[in-house]
């Protein structure tokens, strides 16, 4: 067939077209004529081999009719040889191009092979790293943040690095499986091709001679369900010590059960043996008397036979009956709820350990361990070229990473370089109170060239400035409403709020250092210890800030020195409690001079305080929190002189700070109070705080005494009055206007949004994204979040309205919220602030009335306070100083004349409305955990 086709082609001068595919007897007949000596031509141009199975070239010369036979002669002979021997070796040519085709289809169908298994193990391996956390905090360690992401963390403002990192593990994942010939990808990621082979190939020997896709669903299902058990046992944990508060109570209330039913059992024993006496004695006497029936005594006999039945009734009923008063049903109600609880909560661990016990695993703990170990190896090497890849990915994330350092507060040291320069000593007065450690304080600072007093209260620090007056030093007197200047001053008394961190001093006493950790006001006690410029700072406060002081001390680089102190006198927690049972009423007919009654409510507060002078010769001076400090001061003044006719005491908390009392003995109405939330019990700190303000050295009593109106406060008392105070672990931190300004600046380059970004939305980002370590928390968010919502339409920079946003406006009270936005928004219009008409005093004829007084006084306060920072008017300042001293003359005088003001309320009512909902909230709390 290849001669006849040879010969046909030769004599019939074919071309193939150029740009058409041959089919591989035409490529035969190409490589023949090619070799040929004849001048026909044939064009053919190859392609793959589907091509040239679909578009083969028909040659017309195969269906042509046969050529007539003619003589062969010898030249045609020699030309037919040829001819065979280029067909053989077309044909060998076609089965190489066939075995090519092959191998090239082999190598492609392998390499698609291996590909895929590769993005198979790298879908996995980013899978792993999705649900890891640690992958993920290695990360953030590349990246340079110093933050933790985790489950006891919190979002610690890491959201937007997590969704980075999230969107980039799928791309990453795909160039270490395939990009392999894009160097420039791997190269920006810090890998090369073989190293991307490499770290796959690592993963796939994890998991042994098992799948490596399997595996790695068996090790994400074990890693979700250690989560789950940790979750579990967490749960577990807390229904454990639940369940061992209430072992604890049922050890203190079921011998006191126990207690009162034997003496309940006792008295009711004593009364049916007084009343068979009588009985006996009545069945003894009656024989004699009928020998009277016949001296006209008749009547007298029915009489008695009368009283002789009913009393042969009433014992047989006492016999037979329990008498319980309320205080044992309620003790017995209590015991049984306990009881009952405590077999729930017992019931509830052992289910939670029957379902963690009940859990399958998917693989062996000790494998997953194993496991996990290698991904961490793996994460080493991984990480940084991860970290890298994000950087370059994002275009975004350099702009968000320099939004995020501006929220920085790490280092809150290097806020004040200044008090860097020179290594300060740190001398901490550590004591409880009555022990002389400010006394000690102060007269290192008398003895001070220069010095500063930072007070807690504005009230300390009016006290030390007239103190050290009196010495003869020159003193300055600043606080948030009141300014006292003297002329060449060397001292100077204020609250630590005001703090001047721009002037040298010798020494400087920061009182009250506990402080730090307050969630409103902690942070200035910290600026204080943190930029005071001297050479000595003095702190005092109680046992429970050493450690934190010592870590501050230890940041700075300055040098530490403790002492220590002991109280001057012993306090003792007495026996009994001055009611006999929780609902006794006229309780404090039993007070004494000096006592001191610690309620937390002011209707409480004047209840007591009328019960006490309606049914005893004393009077009572009053102090609770809402008071202004003037007006405080002159309370504690009367209790204070042994010369005035008021002896006792009515107070809130507010006395555990600030005040110097003499008070004999504390007496605490209730051990259960509203901390604006939610009704709370009395930690065993703030019980000490208040305590400790009974026996005073250098009063009429120098030994104090603790005791409670209800017995059934009394082991908690004990208990918290023989627990140690835990130390401090965080202080509290404020960032300055600069940080926010910046902050500010770069949110609005970085937000997606062209509309401005308000203040109160880049307080709340701020606080979610800060860095704070683990000594450090951020005071005020909430508040300085509402404040500066109040602001959003005044035209201020953000670090004007950041100030503006520490002002002393309370934000639940609506007065003095639209007056402090009355005066701002007045001020920026160019007009003068002024007071409003309606401002204007009046005497109180109801509490009602002494609350609005004493709002009044804040809003002053408030005024003067606005007029420090943005002042406007001489003639206003002292028209609010005037108007201020005519409120607390008022509220001084409605203090006074208290008993003549209307008042409904019943304390012991309450308190046990108090208690019943302390224990329903935390049954409640109990089944919710």
């Amino acid at each position: 067939m290849f001669r006849h086709a040879a010969c046909a082609c030769l004599n019939s001068k074919v071309t193939v077209a150029r740009g058409r595919c041959a089919s591989p007897y035409v490529r035969c007949l190409q490589h023949i004529i090619s070799n040929s000596s004849t001048s026909n031509t044939v064009h053919c141009r190859s392609r793959d081999i589907s091509a040239r199975k679909k578009n083969c070239v028909s040659v017309a010369f195969f269906s042509s009719a046969p050529q007539p036979q003619q003589k062969i002669t010898e030249s045609e002979n020699v030309a037919d040889v040829h001819t065979m021997s280029m067909a053989d070796a077309a044909s060998q040519t076609l089965k190489s191009d066939r075995r090519q085709i092959h191998e090239e289809k082999r190598k492609r169908s392998e390499k698609r092979k291996e590909t895929n298994r590769r993005i198979r193990l790298a879908e996995e391996l980013m899978r792993i790293f999705a649900i890891n956390d640690e992958c993920f905090n290695m990360t953030l360690r590349e990246l340079n943040i110093n933050k933790t992401w985790g489950k006891d963390s919190g979002d610690n403002g890491l959201t937007e690095y997590r969704q980075f990192y999230l969107d980039s593990l799928n791309s990453f994942g795909a160039m270490l499986a395939e990009d392999h010939d894009d160097e420039n990808a791997l190269a920006q990621a810090g890998l090369s091709s073989e190293s991307a082979i490499a770290i796959l190939g690592k993963f796939s020997e994890i998991g042994g001679s098992k799948d490596p896709q399997q595996y790695s669903k068996l090790y994400r299902s074990m890693a979700t369900m250690l989560q789950e058990v940790a979750r579990k046992n967490s749960v577990l944990s807390r229904k454990r010590r639940n369940h061992e508060q209430k072992l604890q109570e049922l050890e203190v209330d079921g011998p006191l059960l126990k207690l009162m039913e034997a003496e309940q059992a006792r008295a009711q024993d004593k009364r049916v043996e007084s009343l068979g006496k009588k009985v006996s004695f009545a069945k003894e006497l009656l024989p004699s008397l009928h020998g009277l029936a016949e001296n006209n005594y008749s009547d007298e006999l029915d009489r008695i036979e009368k009283e002789l039945k009913s009393a042969l009734n009433e014992l047989s009923l006492v016999a037979g009956s329990k008498n319980e008063d309320k205080d044992f049903v309620k003790l017995k109600n209590k015991v049984d709820h306990a009881k009952a609880a405590a077999a729930n909560m017992a019931e509830g661990i052992k289910r939670v350990e029957l379902e963690i016990s009940g859990l399958e695993w998917p693989m062996p703990r000790h494998e997953f361990e194993s496991v996990t170990t290698d991904i961490m190896h793996l994460a080493t090497v991984i990480t940084p070229a991860l970290a890298k890849f994000i950087t370059h990915r994002h275009e975004d994330f350099d702009k968000f990473r320099e939004l995020d350092a501006h929220t920085d507060l790490t280092k809150p040291h290097e806020w004040f370089p200044r008090a860097r320069l020179d290594k300060r000593k740190i001398i901490f007065h550590a004591g409880p109170t009555n022990s002389g450690k400010t006394y000690t304080a102060l007269q290192r600072l008398k003895q001070a060239t220069s010095g500063m007093y930072l007070a807690p209260l504005r009230l300390l620090a009016a006290e030390t400035y007239e103190n050290l007056t009196a010495e003869g030093v020159y003193t300055d007197l600043l606080t948030g409403q009141e300014k006292r200047e003297v002329p060449f001053s060397t001292h100077r008394s204020s609250t630590v709020e005001l703090a001047c961190l721009e002037t040298d001093y010798d020494v400087v006493v920061i009182d009250e250092i506990q402080m730090l950790q307050d969630d409103y006001r902690g942070f200035a006690w910290t600026r204080a210890l943190l930029g005071a410029r001297c050479k000595e700072v003095h702190v005092c406060g109680g046992m429970e800030a050493i450690d934190i002081v010592k870590k501050i001390c230890k940041m700075c680089g300055d040098d530490f020195e403790l002492h220590t102190y002991k109280r001057f006198s012993n306090l003792k927690v007495l026996d009994n409690s001055l009611a006999k049972t929780p609902s006794s009423k006229g309780s404090y007919e039993n007070v004494q001079p000096g006592d001191c009654v610690v309620a937390f409510s002011k209707d409480d507060i004047f209840a007591i305080k009328r019960e006490i002078e309606t049914s005893t010769q004393y009077k009572c001076c009053v102090i609770y929190g809402s008071l202004p400090p003037d007006v405080r001061a002159e309370q504690a003044r009367r209790f204070n002189n042994p010369d005035s006719e008021y002896e006792v005491l009515v107070a809130s908390d507010a006395i555990g700070m600030g005040l110097n009392l003499s008070i004999k003995r504390i007496i605490f109405n209730t051990m259960f109070k509203n901390n604006g939330e939610r009704v709370v019990q009395l930690d065993h700190s703030s019980v000490k705080q208040i305590a400790g303000r009974a026996g005073r050295r250098n009063s009429p009593y120098p030994h104090g005494e603790v005791t409670c109106r209800d017995p059934n406060d009394m082991a908690h008392l004990r208990k918290c009055m023989s627990t140690e105070i835990n130390p401090l672990k965080k202080a509290g931190l404020v960032p300055t206007p600069n940080h926010i300004e910046m902050f500010c600046q770069h949110l609005d380059k970085y937000g997606p949004s062209e509309k401005k970004i308000e203040l109160h939305d880049t307080i709340r980002k701020f606080s979610v994204m800060a860095t704070l370590k683990g000594d450090f928390f951020l005071c005020r968010k909430k508040s300085m979040e509402v404040k500066s919502y109040w602001l959003k339409d005044i035209d201020l920079s953000p670090a004007e309205k950041f100030t503006l946003c520490m002002s002393p406006v309370n934000e639940k009270c609506v007065k003095s919220r639209n007056m402090f936005l009355r005066y701002v928004e007045t001020y920026m219009s160019g007009k003068v602030p002024g007071l409003h008409s309606s401002m204007r005093p009046r005497p109180a004829k109801s509490l009602g009335n002494l609350a609005e007084l004493c709002t009044m006084h804040g809003q002053l306060e408030l005024f003067l306070w606005l007029q420090t920072k943005l002042p406007s008017n001489v003639v206003e300042v002292i028209r609010a100083v005037t108007l201020k001293e005519r409120t607390i003359e008022m509220i001084n005088s409605g203090l006074y004349r208290s008993e003549h003001l209307s008042l409904n309320h019943d304390y012991i009512a309450k308190d046990l409305n108090v208690k019943k909902v302390w224990a329903s909230e935390n049954v409640d709390r109990e089944e919710l955990i």
